[in-house]
């Protein structure tokens, strides 16, 4: 009886302490709920804050930029800058109006957003007279930067105010662009919906009087409110947030009703308990022991959760016994929800047994998940400071089966599935993770079994395709990304990659997008390997490289052409890079074409020594350089360029100039022997005259006769005669061997022709050859090189000559020089008698370095159809039927040179 009654007082003082309790609940999360709605008040103002200044801020930086390109549109054309502006307020939903006004504050071209009345006093035409306006204007002209008006009223019963944006050249201010915001649009705005849902939003002048609101209504008596400044456009305008009260006045009496309701049922359970607690103190005794002795957390709860009874296990788990206590004081806030559904379901009509899992806080810091901190803290319960943190329960709840118990109780009991839910929490992150990372990828992927049916695929893979995944998941080929034509080749390589034979780098094919559309795609396959080391299908990853694949051809047809060209030229090429630092020893060779690596190899040593015994015997232009490894001449030239990467580089160019050389020197030879030759005879003259005249004189002076005049005349003209010859041959001579650079002008044939006989008569008379010329009266200019058509002409008339040297007796020894026109070109034939051209020798008379005679090089006649092919001609071989052979060649006219570069 004593136990029973000492149960009954403390079943009474439990009733009080827990009205208490709950009174302090009640009080305590409505402390919370208020101050939860001041910190998102604050919060919210500020994000909403943060909001309009950003998207006046990003205006600011946006119309600075673009005014003045504005400007010149609106200067050149009225309607020129009209598209700029329409797309510029089709972004901006806040401007409603923009504006563009000169340097004389005279608005010369404007646009409105749609759905808004233009303003007047902002159309091209007006005039800025307003106080807002002028003032601004005045502010931009001495700060130079963008301004923000006052808020100001339109016609149209708006709240505005107005971005001005210099616009300024060297010369100064030359005008600004207005860009006219609606205040009402501004809190309309997509940024703030979710902010007016739960205020009333306004912005208030420096005074606090409301310019707009979010609302119609005005709030008689605001229950949280809070006001920032709102810079730009500043101006002390302010944005003002009240937050609407939902929290209904009948909450609170029902609150107190239910109180004190099941303050009542509580006072009722424990009489009847007491009337049955003799018969259960035994039974009770029994249960208690297996309660106490059990490891797992056991308790007995009331169907709203309060905690009745729980065992020690689940005292030093959740450090907390205290029975009338509900169990979602030791829940973790996010998982309230989750443990009331349970409780609701439990409750419900014929329900018996429930579970779920949610995390509890946790006396033993060894089975924590995380520590409380922040709103966990505050809402652990008073007491002994004892470390604290959370763990995962799996509950098992069981509601009493004796539908006459006159208060229905819970069994439960808890499990900790901690380590699980940890396992299981970190593998749901990583699955995340990789989801996301998957999805964020721009490299499609995509995942087949072993039967080629696609099992995954990620967002850019659709994105490539343009398919949904729904549509490629499950999917057997054909897919439905193969191109019409090319299914036989992509099931070919569908085989291999079956078979596992596509290589490590890939192939590349054509997909068929959904619109029909093709591109050219790389894949990589790799084996998919499960946990247990086994292939369940194969990963594909596709790039979309129809652009780079583009850009590489381009390359590599740009880089073979450049290369083929330089690699097919006579000379060395090659471009060195020479280091700044002096770190290297020489420098690097950074290119060198097929001429170059087959006399120098990859050295650039040579490049540096031939150009620096250029630098040495001239210090610009072209020189010949001996190379003394090579024993051969080099023409050089060379330039600074610059190279890919922007740097300056040196280009040198070297041409194998040996061989004319070679034919410079016999040239030069056979011109000395045949100028000595040719000049023995006027100078002998000279010398025969000088001396029978000076015999004469003598013999005159002896016998003291003077020597008449006449008589002199006559030797002295026949020796200045002779002196004239030989001063024509030393001028040909000199004229053919004078080193210039080629020069193309106006030239008369029969003047070419001149030289070229007078020097080869050399050689004729003296092999006595006889060169005839056939011209006719009159003879229309050449545009060309007189030189280089001479030495042509001297080559080919040397030739007939030395043909002429063996010919049998009986043929004319004549070399002739004719020149016909024909369809505005000029066709120069030299003929000899000589013993003609083999067969096989006329098929080969042009290769370089093929020749008929013992001592020749081969190159005359290939140097001539060079200089000949260079003047737009040709240059051609004929055998005659009387013997001998012919050589002729084409040369276009001045006139039909001229027509030709009037035509192009």
């Amino acid at each position: 009886m004593r136990a029973i009654r000492w149960l009954s007082l403390t079943h009474a003082f439990g009733i009080g302490l827990f009205a208490l309790l709950m009174a302090a609940f009640f009080w305590y999360l409505r402390e919370v709920e208020v101050d939860q709605q001041k910190q998102a008040l604050y919060r919210d103002v500020a994000s909403a804050q943060t909001a309009l200044r950003r998207e006046l801020r990003d205006d600011q930086d946006e119309v600075a930029l673009v005014a003045e390109e504005w400007m010149t549109r609106a200067r050149r054309s009225p309607g020129a800058a009209a598209k700029a502006i329409e797309d510029f307020l089709a972004r901006r939903g806040s401007a409603v109006y923009v504006a563009l006004v000169d340097a004389d504050e005279r608005v010369i071209g404007s646009g409105h957003a749609r759905g808004v009345v233009p303003i007047a006093a902002r159309a091209r035409g007006a005039t800025i007279s307003d106080a807002a306006g002028v003032e601004a204007l005045g502010e931009i002209r001495q700060r130079q930067r963008p301004v923000f008006t006052r808020p100001f009223s339109s016609a149209a019963s708006d709240v505005l105010v107005e971005l001005y944006a210099p616009v300024d050249d060297d010369s100064g201010f030359t005008g600004a662009a207005i860009v006219g915001y609606s205040l009402n649009r501004m809190l309309g705005g997509s940024l703030l919906q979710t902010i007016r849902d739960r205020y009333q939003l306004s912005i208030v002048d420096r005074d606090g009087n409301n310019l707009v609101s979010s609302s119609l209504f005005e709030i008689d008596l605001a229950h949280l409110s809070y006001e920032l400044p709102l810079d730009p456009p500043g101006h002390g305008v302010r944005l003002r947030a009240f937050a609407y009260d939902v929290q209904p006045h009948l909450i609170d009496r029902s609150l107190v009703a239910a109180v004190i309701g099941l303050s009542l049922a509580i006072l009722a359970t424990l009489v009847m308990l007491w009337r049955h607690a003799r018969r259960r103190l035994f039974a009770e005794y029994e249960r208690d022991r297996l309660f106490t002795l059990s490891p797992d957390p056991l308790c007995v709860f009331e169907l709203d959760g309060t905690l009745v009874r729980g065992n020690p296990a689940f005292e030093s788990v959740l450090g907390a016994g205290e029975r009338r206590r509900r169990i979602d004081r030791w829940v973790h806030p996010d998982d309230r929800v989750q443990v009331a559904t349970a409780l609701a379901q439990i409750a419900e009509p014929g329900a018996s047994s429930a579970s779920f899992e949610a995390r509890f806080r946790a006396r033993d810091p060894s089975h924590a998940t995380q520590s409380a901190t922040g709103a966990e803290a505050a809402l652990a319960p008073t007491g002994p400071a004892t470390p604290t943190a959370w763990r995962w329960l799996h509950w098992s709840l069981r509601r009493d089966a004796d539908a006459d118990a006159p208060r229905p109780l819970l069994y439960a009991v808890a499990r900790d599935v901690t380590e699980r839910r940890n396992a299981e929490l970190a593998l749901a992150a990583e699955t995340a993770f990789r989801e996301a990372m998957e999805d964020s990828m721009l490299t499609g992927m995509r995942a087949f079994d072993m039967d080629g049916r696609i099992t995954y695929v990620n967002r850019a893979f659709c994105r490539m395709v343009g398919f949904e995944a729904g549509e490629l998941v499950n999917s057997l080929p054909p897919y439905p990304y193969w191109p019409p034509g090319s299914t036989e080749a992509n099931h070919e390589n569908l085989a291999r990659v079956l078979r596992g034979d596509m290589p490590p780098t890939g192939f590349e094919v054509k997909v068929r997008r959904k619109d029909g559309s093709l591109f050219d795609a790389r894949m990589y396959v790799s084996p998919l390997i499960d946990r247990q080391g086994r292939q369940t299908g194969w990963m594909t990853s596709m790039t979309d490289v129809t652009e780079p694949k583009r850009i590489r051809e381009q390359l590599a047809a740009a880089h073979e052409r450049f290369t083929t060209v330089l690699d097919e030229l006579d000379a060395a090429v090659s471009v060195v890079a020479r280091p700044l630092d002096g770190t290297a020893d020489h420098a690097e060779l950074l290119f060198a074409n097929r001429m170059y690596r087959r006399l120098f190899g990859a050295d650039s040593r040579r490049h540096e020594s031939l150009l620096a015994a250029r630098d040495i015997e001239v210090a610009d232009g072209p020189s010949e350089i001996f190379d003394a490894t090579l024993g051969r001449w080099f023409e050089v030239r060379s330039r600074q360029i610059r190279w890919v990467d922007g740097s300056a580089v040196e280009m040198l160019v070297a041409t194998d100039v040996t061989r004319r050389r070679d034919i410079e020197l016999v040239t030069m030879g056979e011109m000395a022997s045949s100028l000595a030759h040719e000049l023995n005879q006027p100078l002998t003259a000279i010398a025969n005259y000088c001396m029978g005249l000076s015999a004469r004189i003598r013999a005159r002076a002896a016998a003291g006769e003077s020597m008449p005049p006449d008589e002199l005349l006559a030797p002295l003209a026949k020796t200045a005669a002779q002196a004239a010859r030989a001063g024509e041959v030393i001028r040909r001579i000199r004229n053919f061997v004078k080193r210039s650079e080629p020069e193309r002008r106006r030239c008369e044939i029969t003047a070419i022709v001149a030289d070229a006989v007078g020097l080869a008569e050399i050689d004729a008379r003296r092999l006595g050859i006889q060169v005839l010329t056939e011209l006719p009266a009159e003879l229309p200019p050449l545009y060309a090189d007189p030189i280089l058509i001479e030495q042509v002409l001297l080559n080919l008339l040397k030739n007939g000559i030395e043909a002429m040297r063996d010919a049998p007796a009986d043929r004319p020894r004549v070399v002739r020089l004719a020149v016909e026109l024909a369809d505005g070109h000029a066709e120069f034939s030299v003929t000899d008698h000589g013993n003609g051209l083999p067969r096989d020798a006329r098929e080969r008379l042009f290769e370089p370095f093929f020749t008929t005679k013992a001592e020749g090089m081969g190159i005359g006649l290939n140097i001539c159809r060079s200089i000949v092919e260079s003047h737009k001609g040709r240059l051609w071989a004929e055998s005659p039927a009387a013997g001998g052979c012919s050589f002729r060649f084409t040369l276009p006219v001045a006139a039909r040179v001229a027509a030709i570069a009037d035509t192009a």
